[in-house]
């Protein structure tokens, strides 16, 4: 039946013809992580995908925390989904422990169609000629500001052209004036400090990552800050640091914080949350981004599948599905970036809502002149080491640490676990 299964796809697929009817001998297991919002939308995808091949599913999907949790206790299993989400931080692990196939074998094969997808939207997961991942989006990580609240404190929106140090006036002012948060904890964690990094002409990791890349007393500074803005009140209290807080239930997502730092697929989420009352989210760069092109365009998630797979022609026909179907993209509409195909892409931005426009603008029109070329995918290592920074950042801000020993404490920790 697989094998049938396999001829069939290809045939289908090579000619054109919708590939209804089509079903795979199990369900074609899908994993993702996401909120309650975003989950809604991907199961609605997934209920098109059926509808449209035969083809029927099995969805498993997290919170960010919980499924990288459970993708490592499968992949120990060897008990993968058939596809499985992937970040650009993260694919690294999987590709050095062997545990995905290569996708140009699909490819190749007539059953993933990648004609209208350039080589360069590919690029962010391809490691040594193989294909181990394929981008579903273009994404960037953004400074959101409410105008509403702003407004209502007598202030103006933090000019693109900010300092960090201007940045932290601009938190203790609105606190000051308000009494309220001014920038939301969560998401205020390695993916920021990269970008004020890299603003000063460094990364994360040196260029063989086997060491951490930036000035130690960089660190110590930008911990902190965060120091003085937890201790004035103008951010969250760090106890949320200690959960797992959905997109949904972060303070800013309720109005109650003014700023966050946090991806643009994220934006449209935050936008339709707030909208009446607290509506009016400004979209940017991040401080001290003006001058040293810290920003960066990645993919928003890649699919990949499993070596152990064994419904890997139902996973190539999703994958298809999702890149090269109009209506999937249409449906869509940017949640998961600017899509790869060029002529999907173009079919989304005609019938976009003002607030993906937004999205689009800022990747397509406002980034590419802050922005430098994309990092090495991170180390086997990298999700250990913002662990530890996550943890760092919470010494601190508990008082149990100075900004300093966190650095020195954290460097030690990459050293080793960079050299494992």
């Amino acid at each position: 039946m697989k094998k049938l299964l396999s001829i069939l796809l290809t045939l289908v697929l090579l000619c054109g013809v919708s590939v209804s009817a089509l079903a795979a001998d199990e369900p074609l297991r899908i994993a993702w992580w996401g909120s309650e919002v975003s989950n809604a939308f991907q199961l609605e995808l997934c209920d098109m995908f059926t509808k449209a091949t035969g083809i029927e599913y099995e969805a498993e999907y997290l919170g960010w925390n919980d499924y990288w949790v459970k993708m490592n206790t499968l992949a120990a299993a060897s008990d993968l989904p058939d596809v499985i989400r992937q970040d650009y931080s993260r694919i690294q692990a999987y590709v050095d422990k062997g545990l995905l196939m290569d996708l140009n074998e699909l490819v190749e094969a007539g059953k993933i169609d990648l004609s209208k997808v350039s080589d360069s939207a590919l690029s962010s997961g391809v490691f040594d000629g193989k294909l181990y991942g394929i981008n579903i989006g273009s994404n960037a990580f953004c400074f959101i500001q409410n105008e509403k609240l702003l407004k209502d404190a007598g202030m103006e929106l933090l000019p693109q052209d900010a300092t960090w140090e201007d940045f932290e006036k601009f938190c203790l002012e609105y606190t000051e004036k308000t009494g309220k948060i001014a920038v939301c904890l969560p998401g205020f964690d390695m993916n920021v400090f990269r970008i004020r990094a890299r603003s000063q002409g460094q990364d994360l990791y040196s260029d063989d990552q086997k060491s951490l890349g930036f000035d130690k007393q960089l660190l110590a500074d930008h911990f902190a800050m965060m120091k003085r803005l937890h201790d004035a009140g103008a951010t969250d209290n760090v106890s949320v640091m200690t959960t797992n807080i959905s997109n949904e239930d972060r303070s800013f997502a309720k109005g109650e914080a003014a700023m966050i730092f946090d991806w643009t697929d994220t934006y449209t989420t935050y936008d339709n949350l707030l909208k009446g009352e607290f509506g009016g989210l400004n979209l940017n760069i991040l401080p001290g981004s003006a001058s040293g092109k810290g920003m960066y365009i990645k993919p928003s998630q890649l699919f990949s599948v499993p070596v152990t797979s064994e419904n890997v022609d139902a996973a190539a026909a999703f994958i298809n599905y999702w890149i090269n179907d109009m209506d999937a993209n249409v449906f869509l509409a940017g949640r998961r970036g600017v899509p790869i195909n060029t002529e999907a892409a173009n079919k989304v931005a005609e019938n976009l809502d003002d607030t993906t426009q937004r999205v689009f603008n800022y990747i397509s029109n406002v980034l590419p002149e802050f922005s430098s070329k994309i990092f090495a995918p991170d180390p086997a290592a990298n999700s250990e080491v913002a662990d530890e920074f996550n943890k760092q950042i919470q010494l601190v801000l508990f008082g149990q640490s100075t900004p300093e020993q966190a650095a020195d404490d954290l460097f030690a920790f990459a050293e080793k676990a960079l050299n494992q």
